[in-house]
């Protein structure tokens, strides 16, 4: 590992939530337990059912996380871009991967075994605390997900996820707000559980009504506050 890799995997090790509590000096004794894998667009991490060995750790790239239904269709749980990590569960009870993963673009990912894991864990009890807000959290936007597909028709939906891909972009602007569209029509519908067709339609209605504006694959909300009561 070159010193420009070993700094830019400490920068990501640190915005970690749950290894945010430890010392720099305990962070960089995990640099040598990283092991750095570079995959192409579209290829596949691992398979529902694998067993879970590793935490993956994204250092570019963006990787969805999903199901397969039995006729084969298949649903995003979610997306994770540069800095997220994922596949943490199965660390935690030993288990199987519940979900496939597969990258959307060219990725570096850092992983991080099952059995390094749980020498953190038993050297750093206090970081538990900070594994459950995580799980928690993300439970909860499963649950917010699921209401969102039995409560909300796809416009709502789709106007719902548009302001939730500006808050990771620019959680602080209220305004005008600009990001790269990094996801085609197929996995935004698969995301918010529609059709393709019906991405597209909504998407030229709702730059129609100025309420955003697709360019040269990227979108600008312009109005933010029409959006979130489209949202509601």
């Amino acid at each position: 590992m070159t010193e420009n890799s070993g700094g830019k995997n400490l920068r990501l090790l640190k915005k970690v939530p749950f290894l945010a509590p430890l010392e720099e000096e305990a962070l960089q004794s995990l640099l040598p337990f990283l092991k750095e894998k570079k995959y192409k667009k579209n290829q596949v991490v691992f398979h529902e059912g694998e067993p879970g060995r590793y935490l993956f750790l994204i250092r570019s790239g963006n990787v969805k996380v999903y199901k397969l239904s039995e006729d084969g269709k298949e649903k995003i749980l979610r997306v994770f871009g540069p800095d997220d990590f994922f596949a943490e569960l199965p660390l935690l009870d030993g288990g199987k991967y519940p979900a496939s993963a597969e990258t959307l673009s060219d990725c570096t990912l850092l992983c991080l075994s099952r059995e390094d894991f749980l020498r953190i864990l038993s050297g750093n009890p206090e970081i538990m605390k900070k594994i459950y807000e995580i799980v928690g959290g993300r439970l909860r936007h499963f649950t917010t997900m699921v209401t969102d597909l039995t409560l909300k028709d796809a416009s709502c939906r789709l106007a719902g996820f548009l302001l939730d891909m500006a808050e990771q972009k620019d959680p602080f602007s209220s305004k005008v707000i600009r990001f790269p569209m990094e996801l085609t029509h197929q996995d935004i519908a698969s995301l918010i559980g529609t059709a393709r067709e019906t991405v597209s339609r909504t998407l030229r209605q709702f730059q129609k009504e100025g309420m955003i504006e697709i360019k040269e694959r990227y979108i600008t909300i312009l109005d933010k506050e029409r959006l979130a009561q489209t949202a509601r």
